[in-house]
């Protein structure tokens, strides 16, 4: 690597931890404020800000930071191990978006849409097909790891159906309502 690609990386990485600890707030807090996680997540301090889900996110990163060279996964550190199962679900949710359009344009083709995806449906047919071959990839070099994150999904399906009346019961929202 050139040292300008250095110090252009070095320059990016404070944005790009800033970015990350706006982000992670406004996740726990809207998650609260619909339900999905502990509504005392959603509470804003007498300035207005969410200033439980900053701690809560700043607690589990810096967890994240100092566990880093305790956990060990497939010859990974946990950081390496986040980032791939980070890959997992990107793909499965990529595999899942395809699935989807192809449902939809079965069972809904008159539905009007604003987006046409080009070439129905040979390309995304490619990109569905191309999508599997990464993920069987994916889960053949790193089997240890895609195990872990089946777990993750598992638990976190699990937590879903017993958090049902939680969101039910979840004032609301005008920002997800759309008024």
């Amino acid at each position: 690597m050139c040292e300008a690609q250095g110090e252009a990386q070095d320059q990016q990485h404070p944005a790009n931890e800033q970015a990350t600890v706006l982000d992670h707030s406004r996740q726990f807090f809207a998650l609260a404020r619909a339900g999905y996680l502990p509504k005392g997540l959603a509470k804003l301090s007498r300035f207005q800000t969410p200033h439980r889900a900053i701690l809560a996110g700043g607690v589990i990163g810096i967890a994240a930071i100092y566990s880093d060279g305790l956990v060990n996964l497939q010859g990974m550190t946990l950081t390496a191990a986040m980032i791939t199962m980070s890959v997992f679900g990107a793909i499965v949710m990529y595999i899942i978006s395809m699935l989807s359009l192809f449902k939809l344009r079965k069972t809904e083709p008159n539905l009007e849409r604003t987006f046409r995806a080009p070439g129905y449906p040979i390309v995304p047919g490619i990109a569905l097909f191309l999508a599997v071959v990464c993920l069987v990839a994916m889960a053949w070099f790193n089997t240890l790891i895609g195990c872990v994150f089946l777990g993750f999904m598992a638990a976190g399906y699990l937590y879903f159906q017993l958090t049902a009346k939680q969101r039910f019961d979840a004032p609301a929202d005008a920002m997800l309502e759309g008024v």
